[in-house]
């Protein structure tokens, strides 16, 4: 569940930080989510581009799914270990 998020917090801040060399009080390059129309020759980053955002986010959704996933199984390994347990009557 960590590596997800720190996975989500990366696409995030990929999406939405401004980069880029300073200009002023703030960086030239705006996050590809707030601003689409960055043509500058120094805005163009490997991380900022489409394909590999959709790859970053590709591997958010299956580390999360992942996680997910290995966390429903340990509760329902939990619940039957506890209704199987020796000395244990059910309940009417």
């Amino acid at each position: 569940m960590l590596l997800s998020l720190v996975i989500w917090g990366w696409f995030a801040f990929l999406m939405l930080a401004d980069y880029g060399p300073e200009f002023g009080d703030r960086a030239i390059c705006r996050g590809p989510l707030v601003d689409l129309s960055s043509e500058d020759v120094e805005c163009r980053d490997p991380l900022r581009q489409w394909p590999a955002l959709l790859g970053i986010l590709a591997l958010a959704v299956m580390v999360t799914v992942s996680a997910a996933a290995t966390m429903v199984y340990a509760k329902v390994l939990s619940r039957l270990a506890h209704r199987d347990r020796p000395g244990v009557r059910p309940q009417d």
